[in-house]
């Protein structure tokens, strides 16, 4: 009998610590606690343990494609494929509203092109009943974005990967133009803001493509609420176990005809672009 697999990233602290502990609880399979700290990985793996959850730990940087590439053999060496891979590494400076031209590309490398590696290099591993889970934010709503060519464009049905790539490095150009530009185009955190408004469209666009291949992947990205987390300075409504919630629900308990939309931390819909 194949054994399922579970992949979550940046499961060593805050919510993904607490979706590996959901994971490890309730997921009839191998979960994988991956971190790019390994000692903080290993940390991670041994706090679970001592509560008899038995995650596997690897090492995985996802803003490296030979990171991502030596922890996808390590998968297609040993399992048949992929069964959940949850999303959640990211950065967030919550001291700094306004970043600078070089703090705004490592954000977005690491929160939005690194979804790229992913799908590069993950997604073929992928099983066709496959579930992707992007924590988002409220800042990943449209909404959150002032220029409107892009309220325009990415809310086009024949939406493309280069568009959505095109918008953001169009932010980070405003970002090398100076602080009035950053902020003209998505306000304050308007890095962290533009790198989660792609990753929703980013969703999209990959389950019509999904869809397309017949596949019966599903890809859902989530706002877990506004948790208190080392990326927040410790303020927050709530904390990390209660943001695991929606997360959890989508990688283990939603229906898999749930594709290809933008989840509440109470586990309703919402409209993206609303």
């Amino acid at each position: 009998m194949e054994t399922k697999v579970a992949v979550v990233t940046g499961g060593n602290k805050g919510i993904g610590f607490e979706i590996v502990k959901g994971l490890c609880q309730k997921f009839n399979g191998t979960v994988f606690l991956t971190a790019r700290n390994e000692e903080r990985g290993l940390q991670a793996v041994k706090k679970l343990e001592e509560l008899d959850l038995h995650p596997v730990f690897h090492q995985l940087d996802i803003t490296s494609e030979e990171s991502l590439q030596t922890f996808a053999t390590h998968i297609s060496s040993n399992y048949s494929g992929i069964d959940v891979l949850v999303n959640n590494a990211g950065l967030l400076d919550f001291d700094k509203s306004v970043s600078t031209y070089e703090e705004s590309k490592k954000l977005i490398d690491t929160n939005f092109m690194s979804l790229l590696r992913i799908s590069k290099i993950l997604y073929p591993l992928l099983k066709d009943d496959a579930r992707i889970i992007n924590l988002s934010s409220d800042w990943g709503l449209l909404s959150n974005i002032r220029k409107q060519i892009w309220l325009d464009t990415l809310v086009k049905d024949n939406l493309t990967v280069d568009e959505i790539t095109d918008f953001v490095n169009d932010f980070l150009q405003a970002a090398k133009n100076g602080k009035n530009a950053f902020v003209s185009f998505a306000g304050h955190y308007g890095d962290y803001k533009v790198s989660k408004v792609a990753m929703s469209a980013l969703t999209f666009v990959q389950q019509r493509q999904f869809n397309e291949l017949g596949k019966n992947i599903s890809i859902n990205c989530v706002h877990p609420g506004f948790v208190k987390s080392d990326m927040t300075n410790g303020m927050g409504d709530f904390t990390p176990e209660r943001g695991a919630r929606a997360p959890l629900y989508l990688a283990l308990e939603a229906p898999q005809s749930l594709k290809g939309t933008f989840v509440w931390h109470d586990c309703h819909q919402v409209n993206w672009d609303d």
